[in-house]
């Protein structure tokens, strides 16, 4: 196949191409694996600067592309119809004439006319065939057009469909010529004004102006068959458009356009990667803020939890306030001359202490803690379930659906993944909570700390035994009076002491005591509520490192992009002054 550069001796092109290639390389090395079909489409480009000057032919079926070629050859070699006639790209060269498939929706054809010696002319399927793959296979054509010859009649001009497919061809940024077919059809009138109107439209899509060509190929094809008048020739005003495309369009214009398009390539592609990346950027930021709102939630909610468990270690505190006056009434009470014969006895005086003064003080306490317990547990599954769902918000989820789509399939893939885990450990813990074990477990384990905080080990069995340990001491030492010293002087010498002594003891080790177990609960209870907050808090710290890894892959994405970019407009200069 010849190839538009098998001639080029100045060296400033032959340097221009090769930095166009080491470019396209470039990009096509800083796109992401899952970029295939960008991948594709720029290994195509790669593979078109090897080629003649493509110009690509496009329009909607029956809008007289086939018509327009076979004007430009003078022959009847393409058909024509009134519908879609072929549903594969054509690339018409030069040749002795012969059909060889390229792939499963191009073919090349080869032809004896001179011009295809300069240029390789490519045939399109009509873009509003019914047929879907028609248009895809014509706009995938489109990167890899030098120039664009958009066809569309004049009974039907710039369809909705048009417009959408030069929308396409915008994004690429390729130079069009407007073809504007079967003006035969029409008066003079006619024609200038669907022609302004052509012009007015086409201004307002691209915001130049454009080159329009109002002919008409079948007339014209006729007249150079000899199949009609001269004046047939003129009126068809064809030669404007061939003295355009194989004149005004001279070899240093073509040269331009050949070595731009590759640039405007190299541009679209880069924009779609810097749009991806502004996506990723609002993503990851929306999603942080969300993190950064739960992280503000845990700190209020660690606040609000430790103030309402404040309440739970009050009421065990002021029943041990009761325990201190029943137990310094019972002392006032019994350490009297009258009750004489139980102070003797300690075993007996013992028991009604306990009876008296303790009463249902340990199940009291058991139930207080049950009941702060059961809260604690019930509130660490309510703060699961409410930071997930903020995580998660549906109105966020919408918002993005558009962001998310344009991010890439990795991104999108591996942040849900990430979400995933994060309900996923959420629900578990959540759906598999039983209020009363869970509750059974941290009483154990706080009142453990308790017990070892009074230095009593794991045998200790609650907090019964830690008050009937601890006071025991007060009942054996009023009750140490032996029957030698119960005279009745002594005795109403000794019994006011004693008496006034175990109030005092007794009052101080209940003091000591409510502090040291208000201290204990204190402690156990913030560390119970610091862990609940601390496995809640770690759940997203997954998506945290994913954002820390994503941050920085995007940044590296984007510094890449940017010497892309740089290098495109260095290149993009010196085109322009070399050609």
């Amino acid at each position: 196949m010849a190839s538009l550069f098998d001639s080029i001796v100045d060296p400033k092109i032959q340097q221009l191409l090769r930095r166009e290639r080491e470019l396209l390389v470039m990009l096509r090395e800083v796109l992401e694996q899952e970029q295939v079909e960008e991948r594709r489409r720029l290994d195509e480009v790669l593979e078109s600067l090897d080629d003649l000057f493509r110009i690509v032919v496009v329009g909607e079926f029956n809008a007289g592309k086939s018509s327009l070629i076979n004007a430009l050859f003078g022959q009847r070699l393409r058909k024509e119809g009134p519908v879609p006639v072929d549903d594969r790209i054509s690339l018409l060269r030069h040749g002795d004439g012969g059909t060889r498939p390229l792939s499963e929706f191009v073919i090349e054809q080869t032809y004896p006319v001179d011009f295809l010696k300069n240029l390789t002319l490519i045939d399109t399927p009509g873009t509003n065939s019914i047929v879907k793959r028609h248009q895809e296979i014509t706009e995938e054509f489109i990167p890899r057009a030098d120039l664009v010859l958009f066809v569309t009649s004049i009974d039907r001009p710039l369809s909705e469909s048009e417009r959408e497919f030069l929308g396409y061809i915008r994004e690429w940024g390729r130079k069009v010529i407007f073809v504007l077919s079967k003006i035969d059809t029409k008066d003079e009138a006619e024609i200038r004004e669907v022609v302004t109107w052509l012009e007015t439209n086409v201004r307002s899509i691209f915001g130049f102006e454009p080159i329009v060509f109002p002919l008409a190929a079948k007339q014209a094809l006729t007249a150079k068959l000899g199949e009609a008048e001269p004046r047939v020739w003129t009126a068809s005003r064809f030669e404007q458009f061939e003295d355009y495309v194989f004149r005004v369009l001279s070899e240093a214009e073509r040269m331009q356009i050949k070595l731009s398009a590759p640039l405007e390539t190299a541009t679209a592609l880069t924009r779609r990667q810097v749009d991806r990346i502004a996506a990723r950027r609002v993503i990851l930021s929306s999603d942080m803020e969300k993190i950064g709102t739960i992280r503000n939630q845990l700190t209020l909610a660690e606040r609000d939890i430790r103030g309402n468990f404040e309440k739970f270690i009050l009421r065990i505190d002021n029943m041990m306030m009761d325990l201190e006056r029943r137990g310094v009434d019972f002392l006032d009470r019994y350490v009297r001359i009258q009750h004489v014969m139980m102070l003797r006895d300690a075993s007996r005086f013992r028991d009604e202490f306990e009876r008296q003064v303790f009463q249902d003080w340990e199940g009291s306490v058991d139930r207080t803690l049950q009941e702060s317990v059961d809260w604690l547990v019930r509130e660490n599954m309510k703060l699961w379930k409410d930071t997930v769902e903020t995580f998660q918000a549906q109105s966020d989820w919408s918002a993005h659906q558009k962001l998310i789509g344009t991010a890439g399939k990795e991104f999108v893939y591996n942040r849900d993944e990430v979400y995933s885990r994060i309900r996923g450990e959420a629900e578990r813990r959540i759906h598999t909570y039983n209020v009363e074990i869970e509750s059974r477990k941290t009483i154990d384990s706080a009142m453990q700390g308790v017990l070892q905080s009074f230095g009593l080990g794991a045998g200790a069995l609650g907090l019964g035994y830690l008050f009937t340990t601890a006071f025991s001491s007060v009942a054996v030492d009023v009750t140490g009076l032996t029957a030698a010293t119960m005279l009745l002087v002594t005795s109403f010498l000794i019994l006011p002491y004693k008496r006034s002594k175990a109030k005092q003891e007794f009052s101080r080790r209940i003091l000591e005591l409510r502090s040291q177990l208000s201290e204990a609960l204190k402690k156990e209870s913030e560390s119970e509520i610091g862990r609940m907050l601390g496995k809640i808090s770690s759940a997203f710290e997954p998506y945290e490192r994913f954002h820390e890894i994503e941050k920085e892959k995007i940044e590296r994405f984007a510094s890449k992009l940017e010497v892309v970019e740089r290098e495109v407009r260095e290149i993009a200069a010196e085109v322009a002054e070399s050609c």
